[in-house]
C-alpha cells in the first residue's frame, strides 16, 4: 500500500512543482531564475549522456529473460509486439493529423516576456549512438538467453540493478528538471497559452487509444458484448492496480490472473505477460507522439511528412525495449528520439515530460488493458499454430 501511495504521489509532486513555478515565477530574482533554468538544462544532457548505457543495460536484461522464459516463442513474440507498437505509433500519427488538427486550432506560441538565458551549460560529448546501444543490447540478450546459466543470471541481475539504480536517483531530481523549464516557459510568456491547448491532446487519447483496444477486445469475442463484457471484468484489478501505482510491473500479477482467465491456454498468458509488460506499451505509443507533434503544432512547427515520421516510428518502438518500469519512464528514454528525427528543443521536451507524467496513471492503465488484449491473440496465434502442427 506504501509503494502504491508513493508512486501515485508522484504526478502530484510534478503538477505541485509545476504550479509553483508558474506562481512564483514573477517574484523571483532574474539570477535565480537563470540558475534553475541552467540546472534543468543539466539534468536534461546529463540523462542524455548516460541514456544508451540505460538502453544497452535494459534491452540487454529484457531479451535475456525473454530467452530464458519463452524460448521458443521468441520468433513469435519480438516481430508481434513490434508489429503492434508500430501500427498505434503510425494511428497516433494519423490521429493527431486528421483529427486533432481539424478539431482544433493550435495557434503558434509567440514569446511576449523577456528572453531567460541559462547561467551555465553543460555539454556532454555522446559517448555511443543510441542505435548501437539497442542493437548491442539485443544481440548479448540473445546471446545470454541462449546460453542461460548462473554467469549470465548474474549478469541480468547486475544490468537490472543499474538501471534500477539509475532511476532511481533521476526520479527525485526531475521536479527541478521541470521547474527550470516551467519558470523558462513562464519567463518567456508562452506557458499559459502552451496549457490551453493539451486538452484536445487528452481527449484524443482516450478515444483513439482505449477505442482500439476496444475494436481489438470485440473482434477477439466475435462481437458477442457478453464475452467482450467478461474480457473487460477479468482485467478491471489489474487496471485499478495499473492506475493507482503508475506502473505496469506492480498490476502484472492481476494482469497475468486476468489474461489467464481470458485465454484457452493459461501457460501462453503466463509467457506473454512478463514478456510484453515493459516493452508493449499502447498507452505510450499513442500518448507520446501525440502529445509531441501538438507540442510541435504549438510552437510554430509544421507536422513531419510521413516519411519522416516512419523513421520516428522505427526508432521509437525499437527503443521501447529500454522502457524502465518506473512512473515516468516511458517518456523519459524518448527524449533523444524525439530531440533527433522530430527536432524537439530542450523547452518542448521537457513539456513533453510534464504532460506525459502528469497523465502517466491513464496512459499505464491503457498500456495494461493493452496487454491483456494482446494475451488473447497471442493464445489464438499459439492455438491455431499447434493444430497445424
Amino acid at each position: 500500500m506504501c509503494s502504491k501511495i508513493k508512486n501515485f504521489s508522484v504526478p502530484l509532486i510534478f503538477l505541485g512543482a509545476l504550479i509553483l513555478s508558474i506562481c512564483t515565477e514573477s517574484i523571483l530574482p532574474t539570477a535565480l531564475k537563470s540558475h534553475l533554468y541552467a540546472l534543468s538544462l543539466v539534468i536534461k544532457e546529463l540523462l542524455i549522456f548516460f541514456l544508451p548505457f540505460i538502453i544497452f543495460a535494459l534491452v540487454t536484461n529484457s531479451v535475456m529473460r525473454l530467452g530464458n522464459k519463452a524460448l521458443k516463442y521468441i520468433i513469435l513474440i519480438i516481430p508481434l509486439i513490434c508489429t503492434s507498437n508500430f501500427i498505434n505509433t503510425m494511428l497516433s500519427y494519423l490521429t493527431t493529423k486528421n483529427f486533432i488538427t481539424s478539431a482544433w486550432h493550435f495557434t503558434s506560441i509567440v514569446k511576449s516576456g523577456e528572453i531567460l538565458n541559462p547561467a551555465y551549460t553543460l555539454n556532454l560529448p555522446p559517448l555511443m549512438p543510441n542505435d548501437i546501444a539497442l542493437i548491442s543490447g539485443m544481440a548479448l540478450g540473445i546471446v545470454c538467453g541462449i546460453v542461460s546459466n548462473n554467469r549470465t543470471q548474474q549478469v541480468a541481475h547486475y544490468l537490472d540493478l543499474f538501471s534500477r539504480m539509475f532511476f532511481k536517483y533521476l526520479l527525485p531530481i526531475m521536479p527541478f528538471f521541470i521547474i527550470g523549464t516551467a519558470i523558462k516557459l513562464q519567463s518567456d510568456g508562452i506557458l499559459a497559452s502552451i496549457l490551453e491547448q493539451y486538452l484536445p491532446v487528452l481527449v484524443a487519447f482516450i478515444v483513439a487509444a482505449f477505442g482500439m483496444i476496444s475494436i481489438q477486445l470485440l473482434i477477439l469475442s466475435k462481437a458477442s458484448i457478453g464475452r467482450m463484457g467478461n474480457y473487460i471484468k477479468n482485467i478491471i484489478p489489474a487496471l485499478v492496480t495499473a492506475f493507482g501505482s503508475m506502473s505496469s510491473a506492480a498490476a502484472m500479477p492481476l494482469t497475468i490472473k486476468g489474461a489467464e482467465q481470458n485465454v484457452n491456454d493459461a501457460r501462453n498468458a503466463d509467457i506473454i505477460i512478463p514478456t510484453s509488460v515493459n516493452i508493449h506499451l499502447v498507452g505510450d505509443c499513442f500518448f507520446i507522439p501525440m502529445v509531441a507533434l501538438a507540442v510541435m503544432l504549438s510552437f510554430g512547427m509544421q507536422l513531419p511528412t510521413i516519411e519522416t515520421y516512419l523513421i520516428f516510428a522505427l526508432h521509437f518502438i525499437l527503443a521501447k525495449f529500454a522502457v524502465a518500469a518506473i512512473p515516468g519512464g516511458g517518456v523519459l528514454v524518448m527524449l533523444p528520439i524525439m530531440q533527433q528525427y522530430l527536432g524537439l528543443s530542450s523547452d518542448m521536451l521537457a513539456l513533453v515530460t510534464a504532460i506525459y507524467i502528469l497523465f502517466d496513471p491513464i496512459i499505464t492503465t491503457c498500456n495494461v488493458a493493452g496487454n491483456s488484449a494482446l494475451a488473447i491473440i497471442f493464445d489464438r496465434i499459439v492455438g491455431r499454430h499447434s493444430e497445424k502442427s
